[in-house]
Formats: C-alpha cells, structure tokens, sequence
C-alpha cells in the first residue's frame, strides 16, 4: 500500500524534495505562524517519518540473519516519541518538564480515538491501559534498552488487526496480560495521522487558537527547556 503524498518527501522511494535547514533558510523573516507550521511540518515528515518509513521499508525488504530483523526496536522508539511530541501541543497543561506522561497520553488518545477517556480526564488514573503500554514500551526501550515484560512485538494481523492490543491472558496466569504491538502498521497510521494535527493547526477556526497558542509555546519556551 503506497504512503501519502507530502510536500517534503516522497514517502515512497524516500526522495527529499526539499530539506528543513534549506526550507528554513528560503522562509521569509521574520516567520509568520504559517511559516511556522510549515516547517515543523517538514520536520516530522523529513526527520521522523521519513526516517521511520524507510526503515520500515527496509526491515520488510530483508530476512534474518539481517541486523534488520532486529530492528522494531528501533522503529518503536521513533514512532513512540510522536505521541509525545503532538501530546506537548494538545495538552493544554503541558510543561517544559515533569508532564511527558500525560503529554504521552493525549497524543496517543488523538492516534487511537477509542481510547480517549469519557471523563475528559487524561491523567494516569483514567487511562490504565495506555498507562500499561506507555510503561512497557515507551519507557522500556528509552530507560532499560528494551520493552519491559509481558510485551510482545509482532507483525501478524492474524494475532491482532490493532497497532495495540491486548490480545489473551497466560495460560499458567490468568490474571496476567499480553501486551501487543504492531510496530509496521503503528508507522503507518502515525504517518497518517500527522495531517489531521496539521489541519486543526492551520484551521482559522476559533475552536483551535488554544491549539495554536500552545503550539506556538512548544517551539519557543519548550525548546529552551
């Protein structure tokens, strides 16, 4: 299945049409919100989804003994930081520091709509189960080198035809879960996802200047931090 167009790369044979330090230079200043948008757009594609794409790409093209066939790892950490990342714009609390969870949490939600709590609340508390994978997988490769127990990483959609899942218990302990994730089809919904966040910030729409006024905090204050 061929990715979506962008305007900074082709996803498909992973052409940079043009690069950020170059879009930065060619941007009038000083830079209007637009420009702003736009370039951090051509960030994440180019950057982070391109990146993320490719190597997929590449794992899918090889076979062990192939380093590749190690390499989920790898493309979880990448894709994994993107729900961070859009979290610090749509949590209307976010700080420089000390909210990565919940940060973690609202963008995750935003990915996986079914997940977004009734209560209006995206606090540990109200969101156990994102909680669970956030620590097995986010916070295992990031602080220990690798996903924490009871996490299984898989590209069968005879196993789950979700990106996360919880698919059955333990034979030998029923009342211990088995956490699923599909890194390949993660990447490809994160990399479609990343258009609606655009959208919303680019919507003159008065629903989204809190959006945008936080947005404007994470590239000034947030990037000092």
């Amino acid at each position: 299945m061929p990715f979506r167009e962008s305007e900074f790369i082709d996803f498909n044979t992973g052409t940079v049409k043009i690069a950020p330090m170059r879009l930065a230079i060619l941007l009038p200043r000083p830079l209007q919100l637009a420009d702003k948008i736009r370039l951090f757009q051509c960030r994440i594609d180019v950057w982070n989804l391109g990146v993320a794409v490719q190597m997929l790409k590449t794992i899918e093209a090889n076979e062990p003994p192939s380093i590749w066939s190690h390499a989920a790892y790898g493309l979880i950490a990448i894709g994994c930081s993107y729900f961070e990342m859009i979290g610090k714009t749509l949590n209307p609390s976010s700080q420089k520091l000390k909210t990565a969870g919940t940060d973690f949490n609202y963008g995750f939600c935003d990915v996986y709509a079914e997940h977004a709590p009734s209560s209006g609340s995206y606090d540990d508390a109200h969101l156990p189960l994102v909680k669970e994978f956030r620590d097995r997988v986010h916070s295992g490769i990031y602080h220990l080198g690798g996903t924490r127990r009871g996490l299984w990483i898989h590209n069968e959609p005879n196993i789950s035809d979700k990106d996360f899942d919880v698919v059955q218990k333990f034979p030998a302990d029923p009342l211990r879960d088995k956490y699923y994730v599909n890194p390949h089809s993660m990447v490809r919904t994160i990399v479609d996802h990343f258009p609606t966040f655009i959208e919303r910030l680019t919507d003159p729409s008065a629903t989204y200047d809190p959006m945008r006024q936080k947005f404007q905090e994470f590239l000034s204050d947030f990037r000092e931090a």
